[in-house]
């Protein structure tokens, strides 16, 4: 039986470099899913380059990605889109929810934006006021994923601290289901950054295994009597480390990782992470997952990795809460 006749739902998670589209059911329950390179950053600079709008570049991305789920429906299939897609580069800028909120009781205000094949509706971003404000687009998706897998398992922490590593790396305190705080540290794309412009990239030469001796190396020194110097006091040791025979060129890389991830994690744990709190979940890819715990792992914080495949059911739970379920399910099985 053809899929798109069950179909109930296509959920978008675009993002900057990449869009995966989900054909669902209301359930969660994933039929197929596709995928290409057409992320908000490709998509705005082809309109730019052919005089086109964003809405229209955006519409061509959709269509071309997923039309002929649409074409076979036999019935309307609304679509939901999360992740960068709702920022001011993106379709159109989704406004941002302020803290506190529970994604699990309190449906998120979906933006609607016209298209050919639909309304799309946009997931919004969160936000968190004070001196240093924190916005966040796309994670917010991922966390409200994370907390239905954990209601699934019926063991429902009271206190919890969700770390999703990443080209920008969140921190997020959830208490009883409400998220109350986040953070944001920029230490993927600094670490990309330091790779490729800076002196340190001349000297560095690339390795398909990871030193990890060098990797917990930068993390012990993050941590340790000097790290009080700040993470820029200790990276040009990267460099100096080389020079006088201590640091193989090939692992520069790994040993900046340990650094960076060491000096973020060992700021977060003493000076952010709650009292009583000694376990953090992680979100995110297995690798990078993977040197998070280490480092938090030297400071005697337990970590739990979460399940990263929970967009798709995220989505559909979202469009749920939002009532996009207006048409009758149906009654076929796939």
């Amino acid at each position: 039986m053809d899929a798109c006749s069950t179909a109930e739902l296509v959920a978008l998670d675009w993002g900057t470099s990449s869009c995966r589209a989900y054909l669902m059911r209301r359930d969660g329950r994933l039929l197929q899913q596709r995928a290409n390179s057409s992320g908000i950053m490709h998509v705005t600079e082809t309109a730019r380059r052919e005089g086109r709008s964003r809405a229209e570049a955006f519409d061509q991305a959709l269509r071309q990605l997923c039309s002929e789920w649409f074409t076979r429906a036999t019935h309307p299939l609304p679509i939901i889109a999360g992740g960068m897609i709702g920022s001011d580069q993106g379709w159109e800028s989704a406004p941002y929810v302020d803290l506190p909120i529970d994604p699990l009781r309190v449906p998120l205000p979906l933006h609607p934006v016209p298209s050919s094949l639909g309304t799309v509706h946009i997931v919004p971003g969160l936000a968190v006021g004070g001196p240093l404000p924190g916005v966040m687009r796309g994670e917010e998706t991922q966390i409200t994923g994370a907390l239905l897998a954990e209601q699934d398992d019926n063991h429902p922490a009271q206190e919890r601290v969700m770390v999703l590593p990443g080209t920008h790396s969140k921190w997020v305190y959830i208490r009883e289901g409400v998220i109350t705080d986040f953070s944001t540290h920029m230490s993927g794309e600094f670490f990309a950054l330091a790779m490729q412009e800076s002196i340190l990239a001349r000297l560095h030469q690339p390795s398909r295994e990871i030193d990890w001796d060098s990797y917990h190396r930068g993390v012990d020194i993050a941590m340790g009597e000097s790290g009080r110097l700040g993470l820029l006091g200790i990276l040009f040791s990267a460099r100096s480390l080389v020079l006088t025979g201590e640091l193989e060129k090939t692992g520069i890389g790994d040993y900046v990782s340990g650094l960076v991830i060491g000096s973020e994690v060992n700021q977060m744990v003493e000076h952010w992470l709650p009292r009583g709190v000694h376990h953090v979940d992680l979100l995110g890819d297995s690798s990078l997952c993977s040197r998070y715990t280490q480092a938090l792992n030297r400071l005697d914080i337990a970590v739990t990795v979460a399940d990263p495949h929970v967009t798709p059911r995220a989505l559909a739970y979202l469009a749920d809460r939002a009532e996009l379920f207006t048409a009758p399910t149906p009654s076929q099985e796939p």
